[in-house]
């Protein structure tokens, strides 16, 4: 399945072909799967697509009909003419009920391409042969190709899984790659791929490509760029070749015989069976490496290997995230800090009505969408990490691959092989953590401290929250002294749990869940005002500058605008219109004039803004010729957040408007030029967490508590280091 890094595209190309010699007949299907045998012959320069599919068909897929016969309906692109199928295929309507079992509205959507659907009555034996050609103007031209099952390039019978052997004809110096094992180009200038198993879809890119190719075990490492680039085709085949070794040893072995790097003949970030597919821009941002392009690599365990069964859930990208994204910080120390941004954005972002259970996520398609998604799933297996041990989710993660490889899976189907695992039944976990919406809010209180012998019992009761009943947590709770921390686990299953922890030296300070261990929604004043506090307000208040140039009213007022979205719904007043800022919404403060801003945002402990420059610590950026964007608490209400955005010149803010949302976890940040450019950013520190409760007499408690020190915690699993 293609999964988008960022946006997604919904493309599928077409070319015409030439004559290709016959293809011997396919394999039979297996059991369970259509088998596909395509011979492709792709012609850029007139965007056209010729195709012979001979396709095996189990009689599961198949419908009686009497007299020993069977139909078998499916679903093509309506530019690709059907020139001949053995038997003969009639069109039939596309209805509901055919469009359901693809995933598809019957309707249809604006990026979906028009579809007919056919029905051929198949004698005994099962297969069917299809000859189909046509041009189809979205994604192929002489820079490259692109053939998605999104543009229902080959018959689609339904949404389940397929096999597929290929062989694909292109123009001399093209490349052309598909998922499963094989060759781009051989000798005779043929493309050759066998799925090697069962996929969710069939994608063929490919484009004048150049090859590089090493090896890691059995496994053949690819690159393909478009222009000569031998060391940055080098630094993908380093990466690639400890990413597949680290994650053989984490989890089992690789499931294909290739993994590639294509670049795209536009931006996208797609990842395949086998391969991802990334723009020219985004394989050579220098972070790619260490961020999602393990993440990509390791989707061919997750999601491309062992399939989501649709109807159960997406839990494939948080695992894929937690293992990937999460591992990459967690092997540089900065594991908590990736979860706390975890839960910080969903603290932004999943407002009333947004939220759901991961029992019913599919896709992302915004913010709130990915917090629970991705983030809210990834914190999920971190917390069933912290339960089993780290020797134990290994255990599991190898069990759940191999038993699931080359199948679908559900939430239902994790919870079994943890069960298995662990030993235990965790209904009750999952039932709370799966199928229901909503998160945990903690709060503490301490009921005493008493000396006995030498030692401190400190007493506390932990509470829940949050509206409907209580979950099941397992809760990190820290007592720090003047030597070590000590940190204790409370099993919490009712609105309160008493508990007592007792140390050898007098305790200085009690803190609840302080590596941000536990999926909760995050109190404000554990975490920094930031700019996705604003973006994750449905009705945002924005003021504008009475005092400025017309040019420089409209350009705020376009720029707020191009912000108004069916989940945000902006009121925009001027500062003379607003005399007091309302104390239940986030406020954006625009322009440098704004008479509400001088209030609300003089120079501070955390920062100073003068006439010519922002100093925050030892950085520092002039405002000529820059974009100033500053997030501080509501003065009234620290759940809500006051944002100034102070723009040189109106030039800068179009690609500001684009580029903001994207920066959510930040506090400030500055941009310099009209496109324009970040140049610094970050977050303002948060000390006075209210599940942070200082234990100290109360003479003793002006002075600054210094924080615990916890031991590091030892990465999941560690990079190999490979020699050559």
């Amino acid at each position: 399945m293609s999964r988008p890094l960022g946006l997604a595209f919904l493309a599928a190309v077409a070319a015409q072909g030439h004559a290709a010699p016959p293809m011997a007949a396919p394999p039979g299907p297996t059991a369970a799967h259509v088998r596909h045998a395509l011979r492709v012959s792709l012609d850029p320069a007139s965007h056209r697509l010729s195709v012979v599919d001979e396709i095996g068909l189990p009689a599961a897929k198949t419908t009686p009909t009497g007299a020993g016969a069977r139909a078998v309906e499916f679903v093509l692109n309506a530019a690709l003419a059907i020139g001949s199928s053995q038997p003969a295929v009639s069109e039939v309507p596309l209805d509901p009920l055919a469009a359901g079992r693809l995933g598809l509205e019957a309707t249809g959507d604006a990026q979906r391409p028009r579809l007919k659907r056919y029905r051929a009555v198949l004698p005994a034996g099962g297969r069917l042969r299809v000859t189909y050609a046509g041009a189809i103007d979205f994604g192929l031209s002489p820079l490259g190709v692109y053939l998605a099952a999104g543009g229902f390039w080959y018959p689609r019978l339904d949404g389940d899984l397929v096999e597929f052997s290929l062989e694909a004809t292109a123009p001399e110096g093209w490349q052309v790659i598909a998922p499963g094992n094989g060759t781009s180009r051989d000798g005779a200038g043929l493309a050759h791929w066998d799925s090697h198993g069962p996929v969710d879809e069939i994608t063929l890119v490919g484009g004048p490509l150049r090859r590089y190719a090493d090896s890691v075990g059995t496994v053949e490492t690819l690159v393909y760029l478009r222009q000569d680039d031998r060391a940055l085709a080098s630094r993908y085949l380093q990466a690639t070749a400890q990413y597949l070794e680290m994650y053989r040893g984490l989890i089992g072995p690789y499931p294909y015989g290739k993994f590639a790097l294509v670049e795209n003949f536009w931006e996208t970030g797609y990842g395949m069976p086998s391969f991802t597919l990334l723009g020219s821009q985004v394989i050579r941002f220098p972070f790619l490496l260490t961020s999602s392009y393990p993440h990509e690599i390791l989707h061919n365990w997750w999601g491309n290997s062992v399939f989501v069964e649709p109807s159960g859930g997406n839990w494939s990208e948080g695992l894929t995230a937690y293992m990937a994204d999460h591992l990459m910080q967690e092997q540089r120390g900065q594991g908590e800090a990736y979860r706390r941004d975890t839960l910080q954005r969903y603290r932004s972002y999943v407002r009333e009505g947004r939220d759901f259970p991961l029992a019913e996520f599919r896709s992302r398609h915004s913010a709130a969408t990915e917090a629970v998604g991705y983030g809210k799933t990834m914190m999920l297996f971190h917390m069933l990490r912290l339960q089993l041990g780290d020797d134990g989710f290994r255990r599991w993660a190898q069990r759940f691959y191999g038993e699931y490889r080359g199948r679908r899976a559900s939430f239902a189907d994790i919870r079994r092989t943890i069960e298995a695992v662990a030993g235990a039944d965790d209904g009750r976990f999952f039932a709370d953590h799966v199928d229901k919406p909503g998160a945990a809010r903690l709060e503490v209180a301490v009921s005493g401290v008493r000396e006995n012998g030498g030692r401190f019992a400190v007493s506390f009761v932990l509470k829940q929250a949050q509206p409907g009943p209580p979950l099941l947590l397992e809760v990190p709770v820290l007592v720090q002294t003047a030597g070590k921390a000590v940190l204790s686990v409370v099993k919490s299953d009712t609105a309160a749990t008493p508990s007592t922890v007792t140390v050898d030296e007098r305790p200085l300070a009690l803190q609840v869940d302080p590596s941000f261990d536990v999926f909760r929604l995050l109190d404000p004043r554990e975490i920094p005002p930031s700019v996705g506090q604003i973006f994750g307000e449905p009705g945002v208040l924005a003021v504008l500058p009475s005092a400025a140039a017309p040019a420089e009213v409209d350009g705020y007022r376009a720029l707020v605008e191009g912000w108004r979205s069916e989940s945000q719904q902006p009121e925009i007043r001027t500062d003379v219109e607003v005399t007091a800022l309302p104390k239940d919404r986030a406020v954006w403060i625009l322009g440098r004039s704004n008479r509400l801003a001088e209030g609300l945002f003089a120079s501070g402990t955390d920062f100073t803004v003068d006439s010519s420059r922002l100093l925050v610590g030892s950085e520092s950026m002039p405002l000529a010729g820059h974009t100033l964007v500053l997030v501080r608490r509501h003065p009234a209400n620290p759940e809500r957040a006051i944002g100034w955005i102070v723009a040189d010149g109106v030039a800068a803010l179009p690609g500001l408007g684009r580029k903001l949302p994207h920066y959510g976890k930040y506090s400030w940040l500055g941009f310099a030029g009209d496109e324009p450019t970040n140049v610094t950013k970050g977050q303002w520190a948060a000390a006075d967490s209210p599940l942070r409760v200082d234990l100290r007499p109360a003479g003793e408690r002006r002075a600054p508590l210094a924080s615990p020190v916890l031991p590091p915690r030892k990465a999941l699993a560690d990079l190999p280091a490979l020699s050559r």
